[in-house]
């Protein structure tokens, strides 16, 4: 796992980079606690999923396969948004590169109202609509 220098100046950065290592490790336990009952997650040219239990499901689904790298490249927050890209790598070898924008319920909060997710197969190795 690589992040940025500077994930530890910022608590939204810090969120940031451990939602994203939930993502890849299927922590579910961390994920469920980021998202509000009404929640969205658009998935750019996939799927889109509405409230916490539909967001999850679907979130597992796409992120099912062991992730042997991550390297989150750099993290952008304003108020109460955040961007976040990065790449990572499959045990099976599929590599992909990734965009997360994150709209939080408050600048203070780190509760995700909705997360739009980027995300580009960048070999040919694996299957892209069978999930990472």
């Amino acid at each position: 796992m690589k992040s940025p220098k500077d994930c530890g100046n910022s608590p939204k950065k810090r969120f940031i980079n451990e939602h994203i290592i939930a993502l890849a490790r299927n922590d579910i336990g961390m994920l469920e606690t980021t998202f509000t009952n009404n929640s969205n997650w658009i998935l750019v040219g996939q799927e889109s999923a509405t409230g916490k239990k539909e967001v999850l499901e679907a979130i597992l689904d796409r992120f099912n396969g062991e992730i042997a790298e991550i390297e989150v490249q750099q993290i952008i927050t304003h108020g109460s948004t955040a961007a976040a890209h990065g790449s990572f790598k499959t045990a099976e070898g599929s590599e992909f590169s990734f965009c997360h924008l994150y709209q939080f319920v408050s600048a203070g909060k780190n509760v995700i109202k909705e997360m739009t997710t980027y995300l580009i197969m960048t070999n040919r190795l694996g299957a892209y609509n069978e999930g990472v």
